[in-house]
This record gives C-alpha cells, structure tokens and sequence, in this order.
C-alpha cells in the first residue's frame, strides 16, 4: 500500500518536472486561422490552446425570410485547431486523435423567430502536431419567421459554441484551455404583402340615371409592411362616369376606405358591371408587388 502511494507520487514530481525542465523548447506552430474569442481566457503557456471558428455560405442566408413561408436551413462549418504554448507540440503529439466536445446552442433571436440546430453537441479529435492542421465538423441551422416579423426587419440568430478545458493526469494540470466563440447568423425578412377586401354595402348598387351615387371599398393591411395599393378601372360601360382613388397607403394592420363613384347616363334601365383591380406595392421598395385581387359590381336601375 504505502509503495503504489509512493509510486504516484513519484509520477506526479515527474509530470511537474517534466512541465518546468523543457520550458526551453521552441514553439514554431502559427493559427491557421485567425479569430477572436468573445469571452477572453487566459493563454495556456505550457500547453494547448483551443480554437473555434464558425463558417456558413453566405447565399443561403442573403435571400429574404418569407414570414410564415419555407423553412431556411443553412449548414455550418465548425472548424477546431489548436495552438501551442511553450510545450505546446509535445503535448500536441501525446493528445492527437482525443475526442473534444463542442457545444452550441442558441443564445439570442428575436421574439418572432424560432431557430433550431439539428446537433447541439458535435465531436470531433485534437488534430496532428502540424502547421495548418485542423478538424471540420458540421451542423444545420433551421430558421422561420412569423407573420408578424416585421418587414426588412434584421434577423440575427446569436450561436455560442463551447469547447471545456482538457486536463492532464489526476485532473489538476491543464493541457488544454478551453474557449468561448459567439457569432451572428443574420437573415433579413422579406415582404409579404396581404390585404383583406371588403363591401361593407355589398356588391350591388343602384344607379338611376345622371344621379351620382358612392359604394364604399374597405381595405385592411394585413402583411408585415407599409403597403400602397394602387387602384384601377379595368372595365366599365361606355357613356358612364366612374372614378376611383388611383392609391392608397395603408400602414400594418390599418383599416382604411375608398368611394367608388358612378353616374349612370340618361337612357340607363337594367343592369351593368363595374370591374376594379387593387395591387399591393412595398411602400419602402415600390418594384416589390403583391397578388392583384379583382372585384366586380352590379349597377342596375329598374324605373317605374
């Protein structure tokens, strides 16, 4: 008994040593990618010291988010390297091949966003003692927006990656110091234009003859952005008289009406049809459009 305490005794001095005698040794190793960790620590001088970066393709994150549309999924390159201290590549050589943990999570997004990481916890193997030598492992990020994601609206999806400290034998020397790396994922939220249309009158109105009457068109904005709709006649018997606002601009969620006005000329008895068209336009970006929706009322006059 006192000679195996006696033994790891003798091997823990011999570690310790070992640390403190080949303090001399050159360290020749660069980065093979530079980056700067978000919460600061402390460089590991005798050993290792562990880094992060995270990569995606920026196409799959520059189109707009439809809100409510297809879900986006962007891959994630996570790169890890390390970088040595004094003894840095001796201990780079005894730790090659162990698995290291990474874990990453979703610490920030706004409120009318979910976002999910299809692995949170990714695995991957402290590299050779090599210039320029590293390890990839890879993730998925899924992303959607809500209805009322605000138009135009920035859409940053915060990730913070952790990789814990490795420890030596019996767990008091660190071989390897951890990191922290958080980034950004920002997508933007794309226009979707929406309108609800109604007749609060019907869609029927009487028009005797060379009598100006109005039928009222309501309009509620229903999309996520400032909306100007613009208005047009498409069809409408020869010899009358109909006007309509060429536009109206309707803020999210606002509620607003138009009048559409007729005059009937002197010979009209039976029934005729009035055909109208409403295109929904971004007020902040005219060229992007919106769905036409058409409407058709019924003018009649039956005299006595």
């Amino acid at each position: 008994m006192k000679r195996n305490h006696l033994r790891k005794k003798s091997l823990a001095v011999g570690i310790i040593l070992l640390f403190v005698t080949t303090s001399i040794l050159p360290a020749t190793a660069k980065p093979i990618l530079v980056t700067e960790n978000t919460l600061p620590i402390p460089e590991n001088v005798f050993g290792l010291n562990s880094n992060i970066i995270i990569s995606w393709d920026a196409n799959e994150t520059e189109e707009p988010i439809i809100p409510r549309g297809e879900i986006r999924t962007v891959w994630l390159d996570v790169a890890f390297w390390v970088t040595w201290g004094i003894l840095g590549r001796f201990i780079n050589y005894i730790y090659r091949g162990t698995t290291i943990r990474l874990e990453l999570s979703i610490i920030d997004k706004p409120e009318w966003c979910v976002a999910i990481l299809s692995q949170g916890t990714l695995q991957c193997i402290i590299p050779p003692p090599k210039e320029n030598s590293y390890e990839i492992v890879h993730t998925q990020l899924a992303v959607a927006v809500a209805d009322d994601a605000p138009a135009f609206e920035l859409c940053p999806i915060t990730i913070q990656t952790n990789v814990e400290p490795l420890r030596g034998p019996f767990g008091f020397i660190t071989v390897m110091q951890g990191t922290t790396q958080v980034i950004n994922v920002t997508f933007t939220v794309a226009y979707k234009p929406l309108l609800q249309f109604t007749l609060p009158e019907g869609n029927t109105i009487e028009a005797p003859p060379l009598t100006q009457v109005e039928l009222p068109i309501g309009f509620k904005n229903l999309g996520n952005g400032r909306t100007i709709v613009v208005n047009e006649l498409v069809n409408y018997p020869d010899d009358w008289i109909v006007t309509l606002p060429s536009q109206v601009t309707l803020e999210v969620q606002e509620y607003k009406e138009i009048i559409l006005t007729i005059i009937a000329p002197a010979n009209f008895s039976g029934e005729k049809t009035i055909t109208m068209s409403f295109t929904p336009h971004s007020a902040e970006n005219y060229s992007l459009i919106g769905a036409t929706t058409y409407e058709t009322i019924l003018a009649y006059y039956n005299p006595p």
